[in-house]
């Protein structure tokens, strides 16, 4: 899984995509950020925060967690769901990953976890705080290689 999204961002680079990952975070820095939120992340996020922990691509920003950072800061997920939440009656179960255009949420729906650990990445109204059609990729992992692969 990681090593098909290091590739496609090896590639992008090469392509002359302007790409930032941040670095990995520690389980524990996780942990605390799931805690804060009162989630349980899919495993490849889980993954994803632990080997790169957040990324932006040609100037598109999908929140994660910095090394630097303590949990709940600026920007990271932690700090950017309570937002959504407190600001736009997202939903608890949702993670906010990024705001699409301003016109939905892009989050991961942990209330829904399939046998593999992984939910999937589902758009969400800023009105209402409900969901828009199907979700656009069971996992993040595959959300982000469809990304890296555009």
């Amino acid at each position: 899984m990681l090593s098909a999204i290091e590739q496609l961002i090896q590639r992008n680079l090469a392509d002359g995509s302007d790409i930032a990952v941040s670095a990995g975070v520690s389980q524990d820095m996780i942990q605390q950020a799931e805690s804060m939120l009162g989630v349980r992340f899919p495993v490849s996020y889980r993954a994803f925060l632990a080997t790169y922990g957040a990324i932006e691509i040609d100037c598109q920003s999908f929140a994660g967690l910095t090394p630097e950072g303590k949990v709940g800061d600026d920007c990271d997920v932690v700090s950017f769901t309570r937002y959504a939440r407190e600001h736009y009656s997202l939903p608890d179960p949702y993670v906010a990953l990024d705001f699409q255009d301003g016109d939905f949420w892009l989050c991961l729906d942990t209330s829904q976890v399939d046998a593999q650990g992984e939910s999937p990445v589902v758009l969400v109204s800023p009105v209402d705080g409900t969901r828009k059609g199907p979700a656009v990729a069971e996992s993040w992992a595959s959300y982000l290689t469809s990304y890296l692969s555009a």
